[in-house]
């Protein structure tokens, strides 16, 4: 059936294509109509035909169509276009409060809590630890308040001008004083030993001196030969020791990784070891020996846990390092293992990485077990 023109409502008969002979509306009535009726010139017959998107509307379908001008489109276009970036301004800025938030949240589950740094053990033992006076009843029975009792008696700290700071008692009825100043000390020492000697021990406590450990001797030294070292190193490093300081070896043994390097563990006053610990280290002969810190945390070298020894332990061996059921000698592993992290999140269902040795001093249990020996001494 051919196609009726909207316009003369005459059939449209061609002899060429009936397509090429009529225009469809592309507006709302759809209807076709000759080129002649729609009064399109015939030079734009096959474009209309021949590209893409381009359109015809009937008359009828133009009048209903809605017309802006120019200046009217690009005020309306413009005001939309600002109320959209208005809208993703704010989208984007709540998203950005949304994703800090987050992140700070997220941080502050992950890490500990940040802190100021922790001074050393040494360094807490020389603001706390000072010269005192033990008096201890010969009497093993008699009662502290005895001892005070005594003592009140016979020393008045008010006519000896001394101030004293503490007085704590001590096993078996003793007492210990301490005094504001080391001369005081001294003082109270000689009126205790005076009127006290005849039913009392007396004896003067020098406080904690600070331990550091040094490492990197090239030779072991035998104990008689640690007095000599000692003096040596006070010579030889002024710039840390002076005549007057103090220096005690304590401990000397090879290291773990390497039995040619030795390492020892010394006492020292507490000039010296800020002297030496802002040095970090010092000379003995030719070897340059680093500084650490001197306490250590007791560990069973049996199932590696803390506060006990490998001579009572009844546990499973376990790996150090690995943490298997092989000694440390017999460990082939290449991968680090803390046993004791693997414990805690067994017992508290927690997540402590585990990717280090027990060993490790930035291990939570090394630095409970660590914290645990420091107040142990410091409340002795």
């Amino acid at each position: 059936m051919l196609p009726i023109c909207g316009k003369c409502h005459a059939a449209i008969k061609s002899g060429r294509l009936v397509s090429l002979c009529y225009l469809t509306c592309s507006g709302t009535c759809g209807k076709q109509y000759h080129y002649k009726c729609a009064d399109v010139p015939e030079s734009l017959h096959e474009h209309l035909q021949s590209v893409p998107g381009l359109n015809w509307k009937c008359p009828e379908c133009v009048k209903k169509c809605f017309c802006l001008d120019s200046d009217s489109l690009n005020e309306f276009l413009g005001a939309k276009f600002d109320e959209l970036v208005g809208n993703l301004k704010d989208i984007f800025s709540n998203l950005k409060t949304e994703l800090i938030e987050s992140a700070e949240r997220q941080i502050k589950d992950t890490l500990p809590e940040c802190k100021p740094p922790v001074p050393s053990f040494s360094a807490i033992l020389k603001n706390k630890t000072k010269p005192a006076i033990v008096i201890q009843p010969k009497n093993p029975e008699q009662d502290f308040n005895k001892t005070k009792s005594d003592i009140a008696s016979n020393i008045d700290p008010l006519n000896a001008n001394i101030q004293l700071e503490k007085v704590l008692s001590t096993k078996n009825g003793g007492i210990l004083v301490g005094c504001s100043s080391v001369e005081q000390n001294s003082r109270f020492k000689l009126l205790a030993q005076e009127k006290l000697a005849e039913t009392y021990v007396i004896r003067e406590i020098k406080g904690v001196s600070p331990r550091v450990k040094l490492v990197g001797f090239s030779q072991a030294f035998e104990e008689a030969q640690w007095s000599d070292l000692a003096d040596h190193m006070i010579k030889v490093n002024s710039s840390i020791f002076n005549p007057k300081s103090t220096c005690e070896i304590l401990k000397f043994w090879p290291t773990k990784k390497k039995p040619k390097v030795y390492q020892a563990l010394l006492q020292i006053d507490k000039t010296s070891y800020d002297r030496l610990m802002a040095a970090g280290g010092l000379f003995a002969g030719y070897d340059y020996c680093l500084a650490f810190e001197g306490l250590e945390a007791n560990r069973c070298f049996n199932c590696n846990n803390f506060g006990h020894s490998s001579r009572v332990c009844k546990n499973k061996v376990t790996c150090p390092k690995c943490s298997c059921e092989h000694e440390l000698r017999n460990c082939t592993s290449e991968h680090l293992k803390c046993i004791n992290c693997v414990r805690l999140n067994e017992k508290n269902n927690s997540l402590v990485d585990t990717n280090h040795a027990v060993w490790d001093h930035c291990c939570p249990v090394y630095k409970s077990a660590f914290d645990k020996l420091k107040a142990e001494i410091l409340s002795a």
